[in-house]
């Protein structure tokens, strides 16, 4: 049952439960709970013998996981003490900026044991502990806390569970708490800009090519790289490294992608972010609203004339390519005082969808797209 110092502010019926709101609500309070049940299946947690929509986790207008279990778990094992929920654990360095770390922000003064996530795909690999740039990410977060990975269900003695205070959708902004949380992994919270490169652009091209993008980046680099930008990888670095990079810089563009997440977390007013859009789709709005809401200056150039999608598929998807205009990509560059001169005639790209192509197993299909009002 419930402790009675720190009663639930919300009854526990999901459909009376209002979404999280960054602005005020539940996604801003912590629930104690004694006696919770968490179910790995779908990473629900059980209060008093119902699903507790404040610990499901929530991504666009509804709930994702935590929302299907039909009968609570028989013989639960037990796990005595104080322990914070973490919710949801992702292995995909995005996801896990954006719908793992949420409810870390009450993790300080709670006096838990250990942090208690489950995971994403629970029939899938189990690894017992978290990957390296996760545990780069929480030692920059200053979480020194133990995290377990619940593979079966468990029975908590003294269960906290802090609103989720940052996501996908309204949540990309963020709660005050979690901004502030999150502004901790900032390497140097009172300085303008560095003496790095004032100009990054955040590639794709050395990630996997079964991973999207758009097709003739490398081109678009060679182009960049030639009016005064920095080419940047940054998954070829150290967290540290990516935070101290980012922290210099006045000026980013990229097509869309997780780096932003973690640049939004200590960007600044005074620097300029530029997204490209990469496919017909809508997670580009969590970049825009997440560093809109740190008070940087935000940008986005669509000029998409395609998506190539892959076999067995019928929408963009992550793994999907888009196919930019290149004049209205380069003329965009120049409005927004990004490049001085027109960029250069591209390349043919279609060596390059054949190799992608090959990867997945199949022609590619081309979707055209109507050209932005």
């Amino acid at each position: 049952m419930k402790s009675p110092e720190m009663p639930s502010p919300l009854p526990p019926a999901p459909f009376r439960l209002p979404l999280p709101d960054p602005d005020r609500g539940w996604s801003r309070t912590v629930m104690r709970v004694r006696g919770a049940v968490i179910d790995p299946s779908d990473g629900g947690v059980w209060c008093d013998g119902a699903l507790c929509p404040e610990a499901m986790l929530y991504r666009w207008r509804g709930a994702y996981k935590g929302r299907k279990g039909t009968v609570m778990p028989a013989d639960p094992a037990r796990i005595a003490g104080r322990h914070l929920w973490g919710g949801t654990l992702f292995f995909h360095f995005g996801h896990f900026l954006s719908e793992s770390l949420g409810r870390l922000w009450a993790a300080e003064a709670s006096g838990a044991e250990s942090i208690l996530f489950t995971p994403k795909n629970p029939r899938g690999k189990r690894p017992e502990d978290l990957v390296g740039f996760q545990k780069q990410v929480l030692a920059r977060l200053g979480i020194e806390l133990p995290v377990r990975i619940l593979y079966a269900p468990a029975m908590v003695e003294d269960l906290l569970i802090p609103g989720q205070g940052f996501g996908l959708g309204a949540l990309a902004r963020g709660t005050p708490e979690f901004r502030a949380f999150a502004r901790r992994m900032d390497p140097d919270p009172d300085a303008g800009p560095g003496t790095g490169a004032r100009r990054l652009y955040i590639s794709r091209t050395a990630l996997p090519r079964k991973t999207g993008s758009v097709l003739g980046e490398a081109w678009l680099e060679e182009q960049l790289r030639g009016q005064g930008f920095r080419i940047y990888h940054p998954q070829q670095h150290s967290i540290d490294h990516q935070l101290r990079t980012f922290r210099e810089a006045t000026h980013f563009v990229g097509p869309d992608g997780s780096a932003f997440h973690l640049a939004g977390f200590i960007a600044r007013p005074w620097q300029n972010f530029t997204l490209i859009k990469r496919r017909s789709a809508r997670e580009y709005v969590t970049f825009v609203d997440q560093l809109k809401a740190v008070g940087a200056k935000v940008g986005v150039i669509d000029a998409l004339v395609a998506n190539w999608i892959r076999p067995g598929k019928h929408k963009p998807d992550d793994m999907s390519w888009g196919e930019l205009d290149a004049l209205r990509l380069s003329d965009e560059l120049q409005r927004l005082g990004l490049t001085g001169a027109p960029l250069a005639e591209p390349p043919s790209f279609a060596d390059e969808l054949e190799q992608i192509s090959r990867i997945h197993g199949g022609p590619m299909t081309r979707l055209p797209v109507a050209a932005p009002g």
